[in-house]
């Protein structure tokens, strides 16, 4: 069996239970994001694919991440590599991160549960089959390490959708206002937060790549 089938297969078992994306929006981008990564990455990744599922697919009672909180996480897996831990400890850290940016991509998830976040969140369940992935830049390739710039960039523009997306819905009557269907705003700010949250894991992960990449093969290789 393959490293992803076995991904896919902990994907199912692990398919319940949690609020904000579910399971499987964030399993979907999380898997998506695994497409594009270098390929030596995407091995060390795939090489622990129950890790990787158990950090992306997030905690029932889940908060809202903050830019610091992100990265707090990004450098936490930096600090794990120097400590020399085992790679499937990196690599559930790793799910934990995606979990966390495509979250922070969410124009819905501004703090907890909310009615608009709870509506965002079942619309983004109903409509994943019909969202698309584009393409992006892939800024981490080159350039500084240091992820904080992206990071309030990217809570700043959740901000200005969240704006956006309020406009379509009735807070106090907790549901939808105008259309919602496949040519409607709410529906392209879906669009948007699942491919951005696919790429902006991916960069992420690049940038760590770049950063300690060589320490995890040399780790897989002493484990081996």
């Amino acid at each position: 069996m393959t490293g992803w089938m076995r991904f896919a297969g902990y994907a199912l078992f692990l398919s319940a239970g949690l609020w904000g994306w579910s399971p499987r929006f964030h399993e979907q981008q999380t898997r998506l994001a695994l497409s594009l990564a270098p390929r030596r990455l995407a091995q060390f990744l795939n090489a622990h694919p129950a890790e990787l599922i158990q950090g992306a697919r997030g905690q029932s009672s889940d908060q809202v991440p903050t830019v610091e909180e992100v990265e707090e996480q990004f450098s936490r897996i930096i600090d794990l590599t120097e400590q020399k831990r085992r790679p499937e400890a990196l690599v559930r850290e790793m799910g934990i991160l995606a979990h966390q940016v495509q979250l922070l991509m969410d124009p819905s998830a501004i703090r907890g549960n909310t009615p608009l976040r709870d509506t965002f969140e079942a619309y983004g369940d109903e409509k994943l089959p019909r969202l698309v992935l584009s393409q992006e830049p892939f800024w981490a390739a080159k350039g500084p390490l240091d992820p904080r710039p992206q990071l309030l960039k990217w809570a700043g523009q959740k901000f200005e959708r969240n704006r956006v997306l309020q406009t379509f819905f009735d807070d106090k009557a907790a549901r939808r206002l105008g259309p919602w269907d496949n040519l409607s705003l709410p529906f392209a700010q879906l669009g948007l937060a699942y491919s951005n949250g696919i790429h902006a894991t991916a960069n992420l992960w690049i940038l760590l790549w770049r950063a300690v990449g060589d320490q995890w093969l040399a780790q897989t290789e002493q484990n081996s």
